[in-house]
């Protein structure tokens, strides 16, 4: 398995595709901050749970959680999103 500093570009197009696709047709009151970043977040920790069942060693690791946070941005004008995963 890779590291997972270069697997979290691809989990970050993942989460920014998946999030268009959920936001595109929400109504605009819904396409805020919180939740896209909430939305976003909950794709992230899916992400990392399903590396963390086929690593032992990021099982062990990040038992108390992984130091990952998934934030967002929004273009109000295009109301185009981006995400970027931090880590803490």
């Amino acid at each position: 398995m890779a590291p997972v500093n270069q697997i979290l570009p691809e989990i970050e197009k993942l989460i920014c595709k998946n999030v268009i696709r959920y936001f595109s047709n929400q109504p605009d009151k819904l396409k805020t901050l919180p939740h896209v970043e909430t939305f976003a977040q909950k794709q992230l920790d899916f992400f990392i749970q399903g590396l963390m069942q086929q690593s032992p060693n990021l099982m062990k690791l990040w038992k108390k959680g992984h130091p990952f946070i998934a934030k967002a941005a929004i273009n109000r004008k295009t109301l185009d999103f981006e995400i970027k995963i931090i880590e803490t």
